[in-house]
């Protein structure tokens, strides 16, 4: 019995000893580690917010912390950012970003920009994704029923009205999806006709290619720096329906 624990160890001590050299070695298996890594964090972020929030739940405020955890985070993965034209998020009024989205890393770009008393807004599935989803719901998440047009629109009434009232600022996605082909989506006109029903601008953020150092064909998931460029808008000139086609189309040229 003892010969065979010894056995046992040595085997787990091997292993143990030639992942370090598999995860240097193997590109798609580091790819695989550092995913796992980042979605466990990400859980975890998702468990600390879930808790602090409870304390006022459905608060802008309560995302404070999870900008701050998720910028400590990001340091892990060795991956850096430039923000360009930051000062255009410094407002007090409200406003509606539209980014493009390439990825799930994506959260650490939204986390470095993050202002104050804004909001997501997000497909109503990742309000199911356990302790994050539950968080997402206690930081003030807007959830939209993309499969259900009249609840869609009733969100985006409702959004609108906390706008106008609260001040609050929203953070969107408008391709509606992820897009790792580096063009962009076609936009979802949601953001745009929140823009419109709430009377505040539109400032397009745009993050810069993950190419360098990411790639989901590849399998690719190194070190590296991205840029956020945060574009500049009249905070003054208030959209119009007619606007609608030319923000959807014009939105992501902007910087």
């Amino acid at each position: 019995m003892l010969i065979g624990l010894d056995w046992l160890q040595w085997a787990v001590i091997a292993c143990l000893l030639t992942l370090p050299i598999i995860y240097e070695l193997n590109n798609t298996f580091k790819y695989y580690a550092k995913f796992i890594l980042y979605y466990i964090l990400v859980m975890l972020v998702g468990i600390v917010v879930m808790f602090y929030s409870l304390l006022r739940p459905r608060r802008p405020e309560n995302a404070r912390l999870a900008n701050w955890l998720v910028n400590h985070m990001r340091c892990l993965f060795g991956l850096s950012i430039e923000v360009r034209g930051r000062e255009n998020l410094k407002y007090d009024e409200a406003y509606i970003i539209v980014c493009n989205h390439q990825s799930s890393l994506d959260f650490f770009a939204m986390m470095e920009i993050w202002p104050e008393r804004c909001v997501p807004f997000a497909k109503k599935e990742l309000l199911y994704l356990g302790p994050f989803g539950l968080a997402l719901y206690l930081v003030g998440t807007v959830f939209i029923d993309r499969g259900n047009r009249e609840k869609a629109v009733d969100a985006i009434q409702k959004t609108s009205d906390e706008i106008r009232n609260n001040k609050v600022k929203v953070f969107i996605f408008p391709e509606g999806t992820r897009n790792h082909e580096g063009a962009m989506l076609p936009f979802k006109k949601g953001a745009f006709h929140l823009s419109v029903n709430a009377q505040v601008p539109i400032v397009p953020v745009v993050i810069s290619s993950y190419t360098d150092f990411y790639s989901k064909r590849e399998k690719k998931f190194g070190t590296g720096k991205f840029i956020v460029t945060c574009c500049k808008v009249n905070h003054n000139k208030r959209p119009n329906r007619r606007d609608v086609p030319n923000l959807q189309t014009t939105s992501g040229n902007k910087c």
